[in-house]
């Protein structure tokens, strides 16, 4: 290994929250403490120095790649900006980007940016910016179906009576309204085709399995035929054998399509014939008669995608995999009250569906690869955020991406493994040290 440059120590708690503020004479918005810029710019130039992949399309010049997951969590996706605009300032580039509902949405922008001149991931948060929450529900604040604690049904008749009548509190066509002008006039990405990897973006393109060579992932869930669709990989099981021909926009409005807040997406499926592995080593035919299925929100089967770019051909990883996911760490439970109706049992299930979103708790090998933003106590569908609210956000992300980069710099990169994932959880408790293989 490369010995490192000397970093100060610093703990999560060093970081105060005057040592990073809101700055909009900043390209990225927001600027550190002169002794914190230190460690992060020492940090980063270590990370290039010690785990900077060796680009053959440019003489093997060490640079800083990496595949990046990014959680669903609503409307408070505003931290995932904060977090990639730092993984972005540190000099990392993104081959791959996966994303589920609100993680979608950054996802999406992340990819096409990643395509743009190097500098240009600054405008991620003027674009999420531009996002006005609010008019994702044009008949008013009228969600307590979802948000509603009591569990009485009487209290959920207003709601109930609109979901009689349709599969959604709100439409979601402000979605399109909003991201079409971004992606396809500023960025010139409408299909997936647009996103395409080549050679020329990743040498080693081959590695990757047939049909998955794009820069964008989203997830959606199809409860017509009770799976987890990846698109655009999956495309060809719904009869659509060129996937790059199929609308970015469109996917990313089914995968945050929240079940009974958003109307679901309805897709026309026509006649498919697939191979698909089986465990033994071998593969059998599957056939898909034609007909139409509902899209709904990933984040039901899948809200963390951390294993979307794991390589499947045995080979090692040439970079790693980033999370990014939005957390709560509760510490203070208040009384509870069990259903009291069918339909309140029904909302409790979405729900719990959306609270594990927010769950601090996973796994070693994910642990040591991802960044944990802290959602502030807010709740997927806040949608009247206020600003203050938006920059604590952010804020939330630039700080623990900030100290994620320094500790990575202090171990010589981020974890590639599972094995040296649970190696560094491990020297992080003080049971080994970190580095095995």
């Amino acid at each position: 290994m490369i010995e490192p440059l000397s970093i100060p120590d610093i703990a999560i708690d060093d970081i105060a929250v005057g040592d990073i503020v809101i700055d909009d004479d900043q390209d990225l918005g927001y600027r550190r403490s002169g002794p914190l810029q230190e460690r992060f710019l020492a940090a980063s130039e270590t990370l290039v120095r010690s785990d900077g992949w060796p680009n053959p399309s440019n003489n093997d010049e060490r640079e800083l790649m990496a595949d990046l997951a990014l959680e669903g969590g609503g409307v408070k996706g505003i931290g995932l900006v904060g977090a990639v605009l730092v993984l972005s300032e540190a000099g990392y580039s993104f081959r791959g980007v996966a994303g589920t509902s609100a993680g979608a949405i950054a996802a999406a922008l992340v990819a096409a940016l990643s395509k743009q001149p190097k500098g240009s991931m600054a405008k991620l948060r003027e674009y999420l910016g531009s996002l006005d929450f609010a008019r994702f529900m044009p008949e008013g604040k009228i969600h307590e179906f979802l948000d509603h604690h009591g569990g009485e049904a009487g209290t959920l008749v207003a709601d109930a009576a609109i979901l009689a009548t349709r599969m959604g509190l709100y439409p979601g066509g402000y979605l399109h309204e909003w991201l079409s002008p971004i992606l396809q006039s500023d960025l010139g990405v409408t299909t997936f085709g647009d996103l395409e990897l080549t050679e020329a973006d990743d040498p080693e393109i081959n590695s990757l399995p047939p049909g998955h060579n794009y820069r964008l992932l989203v997830h959606t869930s199809d409860i017509t035929r009770g799976q987890l669709v990846h698109l655009p990989w999956d495309y060809p099981l719904y009869g659509f054998d060129k996937p790059g021909g199929q609308d970015v926009i469109h996917a990313v409005r089914a995968s945050m399509s929240i079940p009974f807040f958003f109307e679901p997406v309805t897709f026309t499926a026509k006649a498919a014939d697939v191979t698909v592995p089986t465990p033994g080593g071998g593969t059998i035919e599957q056939h898909y008669d034609s007909g139409t299925v509902t899209w709904v929100d990933g984040g039901m089967l899948r809200n963390f995608p951390i294993n979307a770019f794991d390589r499947v051909d045995g080979e090692p990883a040439r970079w790693p995999t980033i999370g990014v996911k939005l957390s709560s760490l509760q510490t203070q439970f208040p009384g509870t009250r069990a259903c009291e109706s069918t339909l309140a049992e029904g909302v409790r299930c979405l729900r719990t569906m959306m609270n594990e979103w927010d769950s601090y708790a996973v796994d070693e090998a994910t642990a040591a690869r991802t960044i944990f933003v802290d959602n502030g106590g807010l709740t997927a569908t806040d949608f009247d955020l206020t600003q203050d609210q938006q920059d604590m956000l952010f804020l939330n992300g630039v700080r623990s991406a900030t100290q994620f980069v320094i500790e990575m710099a202090k171990v010589e990169g981020v974890p590639r493994t599972a094995m040296q994932a649970e190696s560094l959880m491990r020297a992080r408790r003080g049971t080994s040290s970190p580095g095995a293989t």
